[in-house]
């Protein structure tokens, strides 16, 4: 599944909804800066570094760690891929969801699932959207 199906599917999935996200946790600052800590307590941190900052580049979300950008929205993953330098794929930080690998059956393959983005990516494109205003 590419990263943008994945995105959809987080989205349709997650409890949250841009208009009830700033109810769970507390709120990114004006830094950009979001750790586990902002999300709600419901919400699964789903990346393996332990804080990001948000980038803003028009559209386009990123979340960086201090030396590179992984893309959150599909603005952003066609910047990646068309201005790779200083970027990567998301998937290079993005968590597998390990409570679904007990529920397959034996043999049987099954692509990775990935912790839901949307806790991340809606207050992305929240701090963003406000950052243009």
């Amino acid at each position: 599944m590419g990263i943008c199906a994945a995105l959809a599917v987080a989205l349709l999935l997650s409890p949250a909804t841009g208009a009830d996200f700033e109810d769970r946790g507390v709120l990114v600052g004006s830094d950009g800066v979001i750790t586990p800590s902002n999300l709600g307590a419901d919400e699964a941190w789903p990346l393996r570094i332990k804080s990001g900052t948000f980038v803003c580049v028009e559209d386009a979300v990123f979340i960086s760690d201090g030396t590179t950008q992984y893309p959150l929205n599909g603005r952003a993953q066609a910047l990646t891929r068309s201005h790779p330098q200083g970027r990567r794929p998301l998937e290079d930080i993005w968590l597998a969801d390990e409570t679904l690998t007990d529920r397959k059956a034996p043999g049987v393959k099954v692509k990775m699932v990935r912790l839901s983005i949307s806790p991340v990516l809606s207050r992305g494109v929240k701090w963003c959207s406000v950052r243009r205003s």
